[in-house]
């Protein structure tokens, strides 16, 4: 195989896909000693500095294409400059994807397959409980009380009994008004953020100081003084810092405007997403009442309190871990569809639509994420659980110890709690982009934890994440999705005088509205996480492949481009050793 001097292949397999996706090379013929300049940068990369480790034998069967804009600094004089001064990044080959991708941490998902098994028998043992203390009215929980009588919604006051009962229609009525309502307001946000991002960022941020001064006068009319001057002292700096960080708005609108028409074109990351949020919930009732039943059963059986507490721990454990499986295997299907959008996508000519050669990429990256990646999905999400439990187990130690007037014990479970706190945080945060890594190539996911740390080390793509400002937009739309379904709630309730026999009281429109509020904030979710998964895919293919994003999104790369000169664009990552 040969190239001519213009850096294109002499050979016709090799030009025809470009040729065919309308493929440029930006980068012109180096200047005449360039290339003896760039052969000589090249020797110091060989591997014979201490900090730079052997490089590994690759995961992917490497093809020879032709040289990207990656290998070279191009554009300006200036940015070539730039780039040769940038951190030293050892050579590396561009990315593949696996055609054939294998089974990685298999451990970890017969781990996790395990304590489900468990969990099956504990609910096996539990559920039951459940259902026959609800029919009989008594319930028996492990604090040497004996039964008690279960609150079925009958209420005893003296001799009188009087029973209040909620109507099936009124369950499923509030229900559909709160779905009806969500999934409405949940299509107009994401109209809005399609075609006016750049106004509905600037109006979020504004949005802040507007909460900021509601809770300063609620303060103030409650009379705590000492709060109220806190929150106004935080609307005034949040409203003066918009002056600071209004140049990040181009990027942010670029970025949202991006992912949400990639979202439209692929809307079945919806369902995905949807399907995640509804098997969740399910979930959550059924591990609810499966820890009732082990309290009761524990108690039926005379287990001590050690034993009770260790099975509330498991049972805790089982549900982080769960619930983290659950929510990291819709990110890497969405990751899959964008990165698939990104890397294999054809540009159509004279048109801004991009076409894929596959009309299921969403169910193809669906079924990587729970077939050769859910081992590395459980891993990560192994983690994550840990940490939690011991956060879990440090909030129990602290409440007995405040209870018991240990001062000390109090202080050291408090700041224990706050280290976990934060070690999960962080853990999340890489888990994220180390799961991007893992959708588009099937990585193990400790050699997706490296490739991350080396983006965010040489490719300065920390910076491209802190100075996104969507999170922002995705919390406004969850609270005002949320308000529209207690104030739907609240509209049935008060034009269906009240809930049956529980009346229209100021606590029935109360609890109403909350779980109105709290089903809206879960429906809403579901857009939430798209639009996130979909950021975090973008800024690792513009990471990991920059000429490629250039191909496809010309304008976001020359947003990005502008916007972050220091980011070491002339340099392909090492993210593949």
């Amino acid at each position: 195989m040969s190239w001519n001097n213009k850096g294109q292949s002499q050979d016709p397999l090799i030009q025809a896909p470009y040729q065919k996706q309308g493929y440029q090379q930006s980068y012109q013929q180096p200047q005449p000693g360039y290339q003896q300049q760039y052969t000589q940068n090249q020797s110091q990369y060989q591997y014979q500095q201490p900090q730079y480790a052997p490089p590994q034998q690759n995961y992917y069967q490497q093809q020879q294409q032709p040289p990207s804009q990656s290998q070279f600094a191009y554009g300006t004089d200036e940015e070539n400059r730039r780039n040769q001064n940038a951190k030293p990044v050892p050579p590396s080959n561009p990315p593949q994807f696996v055609q054939r991708p294998k089974f990685h941490d298999a451990w970890a998902a017969l781990l996790f397959a395990l304590f489900i098994a468990g969990f099956v028998v504990m609910a096996y043992l539990g559920v039951p409980k459940v259902i026959d203390s609800l029919r009989t009215g008594v319930w028996e929980f492990p604090n040497g009380k004996g039964s008690q009588p279960a609150k079925t919604g009958t209420t005893t006051t003296g001799t009188n009994n009087t029973s209040a009962s909620l109507a099936t229609k009124d369950v499923f009525a509030l229900l559909g008004c709160s779905v009806g309502a969500g999934l409405g307001f949940s299509i107009i946000y994401f109209f809005l953020m399609l075609n006016f991002p750049g106004p509905l960022i600037s109006f979020s941020y504004f949005f802040n100081v507007l909460l900021l001064l509601a809770a300063a006068g609620y303060a103030f009319q409650q009379g705590v003084l000492v709060m109220a001057i806190i929150y106004l002292v935080f609307a005034v700096l949040v409203g003066l810092s918009y002056f600071w960080v209004r140049s990040r708005i181009p990027f942010s609108k670029l970025v949202l405007e991006t992912v949400c028409r990639i979202t439209a074109q692929f809307n079945g990351t919806l369902f995905v997403a949807f399907g995640g949020v509804v098997f969740s919930a399910a979930w959550s009732v059924l591990w609810l009442v499966t820890v009732l039943g082990m309290a009761q059963f524990a108690s039926s059986k005379g287990l001590s309190d050690t034993v009770s507490i260790i099975l509330l721990v498991v049972l805790v454990f089982i549900n982080f871990w769960f619930s983290e499986v659950v929510r990291n295997t819709v990110h890497v299907a969405v990751c899959g569809t964008f990165a698939s959008y990104f890397f294999l996508g054809i540009q159509q000519p004279n048109s801004n639509k991009v076409t894929l050669p596959t009309n299921h990429t969403t169910a193809s990256s669906l079924k990587r994420a729970l077939t050769t990646s859910f081992g590395s999905i459980c891993f990560g999400s192994l983690l994550v659980s840990l940490i939690r439990t011991l956060k879990f187990i440090a909030q129990i130690a602290r409440q007995d110890a405040a209870q018991d007037g240990n001062i000390i014990c109090c202080l050291f479970a408090t700041c224990l709690e706050c280290i976990l706190s934060c070690m999960a945080d962080i853990l999340d945060f890489f888990n994220k982009y180390a799961y991007t890594e893992i959708a588009i190539y099937g990585k193990p996911y400790c050699d997706a934890g490296k490739d991350t740390w080396n983006l965010i080390k040489y490719k300065g793509i920390d910076l491209i994440i802190n100075d996104c400002m969507i999170g922002q937009v995705l919390g406004m739309g969850s609270f005002f999705t949320a308000l529209i379904c207690a104030f739907a709630g609240w509209l049935y309730v008060h034009f269906n005088n009240g809930l049956g026999s529980l009346g229209n009281d100021v606590g029935v429109y109360i609890v109403t509205c909350l779980i109105c509020a709290i089903i809206g904030a879960w429906l809403f979710l579901v857009l939430l996480e798209v639009v996130d998964s979909g950021t975090s895919a973008t800024f690792v293919c513009l990471a990991e492949d920059p000429a490629t994003i250039q191909r496809t999104l010309p304008r976001l790369f020359a947003q990005v481009q502008e916007r972050f000169p220091e980011v070491n664009w002339g340099m392909q990552s090492n993210a593949y050793h």
